[in-house]
């Protein structure tokens, strides 16, 4: 009989203990992230205190340059193939030299074309809002420089 009191004693202790981790793991569970907030020209627009005209042109201006950029690059691309493919063909190296410079210029070309957009937004911005382009350009270089480093997804809930 005292062996059976044990046994009882010792479900019920576990059943508590089970409950007590259960309850542990859901109240220490870390709390969802908030979403990211959409796009940088949303955040642009906010940091710069635009109006709406000036948000739309600011919107056109980041366009274009966004198609600027993808068709530099797509020019880009297709110069990396060729170099790279010369390591098996073994081509001559005036012709990865030619590619090597070609690819460098267009580099030069989205640095500049970045700066003249850059130099567009900060003509469409009204004297009151001159001070705020630093603190944009700053957020902006922190963004072009360190580049859209994606964090680790958070761990899986089991």
């Amino acid at each position: 009989m005292k062996q059976l009191q044990l046994y009882k004693y010792t479900t019920w202790a576990l059943l508590v203990l089970n409950i007590f981790m259960i309850s542990f793991f859901f109240i220490t569970k870390p709390k969802h992230r908030p979403p990211r907030r959409g796009n940088f020209r949303n955040n642009a627009a906010e940091i710069l205190k635009l109006n709406e005209n000036q948000h739309a042109t600011f919107i056109m201006l980041a366009e274009q340059h966004g198609y600027q950029m993808d068709s530099i690059r797509t020019l880009q691309n297709a110069l990396l193939q060729p170099y790279f493919e010369s390591l098996v063909n073994n081509t001559n190296n005036t012709y990865t030299d030619d590619l090597l410079k070609e690819f460098q210029q267009l580099e030069g070309k989205k640095i500049t074309l970045t700066y003249q957009h850059f130099n567009e937004v900060k003509e469409i911005l009204n004297p009151s809002q001159q001070p705020h382009f630093k603190e944009f350009m700053q957020k902006v270089l922190r963004n072009i420089l360190l580049g859209k480093k994606k964090n680790p997804p958070p761990p899986k809930d089991f």
